[in-house]
């Protein structure tokens, strides 16, 4: 039993990087292809050419294999970011694929309507079984980003704040600066970053219920900016504008793949400045809608000739909260956030992680640090209007008080102390 477990697990993944694994091994084989070639020309031994050849794609294969990935890059620093996040990157494409592994299957609107309607009940049952087979990569995906990249990420940002302000209230020099450091000490590393850290933790519980996906958002850094950042002058800001001129309905719009996002974030119809910026988002996408498993009539609608409106009122009179289409012309999977009343445009179904800047290859810094996910008027007002999210978010929170007080020490003694001693 254990190895059939085992087999299938190595086939899921292999179907998750398929991609990945076909242009790994074209690379690989025709660089031993070359040295078997050259090796039996020149040494009358072609094996020793081929391992040559072998060890010469593993070691300059890395960008090769990362750009495959959907990495493309315009300094060492973002090669590094790229190289640093395979992993991360890895296990987020890996959940992706195993919550719909059969949505690859259904680019287009190929069946006939008889054949969704037998299809759709037997894909959602699956859906749901392998909801349960993923709950301990959904857990360990929510805690990386939730905790451990956006609580890095924000305290640096928070940390910054002490020693140069951005606040106008609290921008000083000379005696006036040195002054008011206990108090931006306090204010942003102690408070804000106690806040930071808790609600990352709750809603790790709360990705582990309800699932979240790691999606990218591509925009300009002045757009960046106004969506993420705590300090907020406008109302407009803190918001994410859904498009009105798009494919797959009125909402807002996230891509599986960055180099999807950095494609949007160049559009000189789109870029309102010089710095292209990638939105690296937590998104809690709800109940989707595959508009190639949609009926005909809806399908249609999607795509440049298509109706959007058509769209949002199919997923409104359905319940569906999020649109998942092939975009054919560009290759690529597109996610709609249905969204033409702005109901999420201060979310929490939208969560910003970090904003990643194209231009300079590096995670960019926001002035008074990212807008909180929980803590906000507004955000707390949405999920008072629902009774099950809000009874859901007082267990996480009581999950996490538990955890600190108690469930820690049961962890290490019952599973991780022998691993460490």
């Amino acid at each position: 039993m254990f190895t059939i477990i085992f087999w299938i697990i190595i086939a899921l993944v292999a179907y998750a990087f398929r991609e990945q694994l076909i242009a790994i091994a074209v690379y690989v084989g025709f660089f031993m292809g070359v040295g078997a070639l050259i090796g039996w020309w020149l040494f009358d031994n072609a094996s020793a050419g081929s391992t040559v050849g072998f060890w010469t794609a593993v070691f300059f294969g890395i960008r090769y294999i990362t750009t495959a990935m959907g990495a493309e890059y315009s300094s060492i620093f973002e090669y590094a970011y790229y190289l640093f996040s395979l992993p991360i990157w890895g296990l987020n494409r890996l959940q992706h694929v195993l919550t719909e592994p059969w949505r690859y299957i259904f680019k287009t609107s190929w069946p006939s309507e008889d054949i969704k309607e037998l299809l759709c009940p037997v894909l959602y049952f699956l859906q749901l079984v392998l909801y349960i087979a993923t709950t301990p990569l959904r857990t360990l995906n929510a805690f990386i980003y939730n905790v451990l990249i956006y609580g890095t990420t924000e305290i640096y940002d928070l940390v910054c704040e002490v020693f140069h302000p951005t606040n106008w209230d609290e921008h000083a020099d000379g005696f006036d600066w040195l002054i008011g450091v206990p108090y931006r000490f306090f204010k942003y590393p102690i408070y804000h970053g106690f806040l930071t850290l808790l609600e990352g933790a709750v809603w790790t519980v709360i990705d582990t219920v309800i699932p979240a996906i790691t999606l990218y958002h591509g925009t300009d850094l002045t757009a960046g900016r106004a969506i993420t950042k705590k300090n907020v002058r406008a109302w407009t800001e803190g918001t994410f504008t859904a498009s009105q001129s798009s494919w797959g309905g009125i909402g807002v719009y996230f891509a599986s793949r960055r180099s999807v996002a950095r494609r949007y974030a160049e559009d000189p119809y789109r870029l309102s400045d010089s710095n292209p910026v990638m939105l690296v988002c937590r998104v809690s996408l709800g109940k989707i809608i595959n508009y190639s498993l949609a009926p005909y009539s809806i399908y249609k609608n999607a795509g440049a000739n298509g109706n959007p409106a058509v769209l949002n009122k199919y997923a409104e009179k359905n319940d569906y909260t999020t649109g998942e289409w092939w975009n054919q012309r560009g290759g690529y999977w597109e996610y709609c956030l249905f969204d033409w009343q702005n109901r999420y445009n201060h979310p929490w179904r939208i969560r910003p992680v970090f904003v990643f800047n194209f231009r300079t290859g590096m995670a960019q810094h926001i002035d008074g640090g990212l807008r909180h996910w929980l803590f906000s008027k507004v955000v707390i007002d949405d999920i008072l209007k629902s009774t099950r999210f809000c009874f859901l978010v007082i267990i996480a929170f009581i999950v996490v008080i538990w955890f600190v007080l108690y469930g820690w020490k049961v962890l290490w003694d019952e599973y991780l102390w022998y691993y460490f001693i």
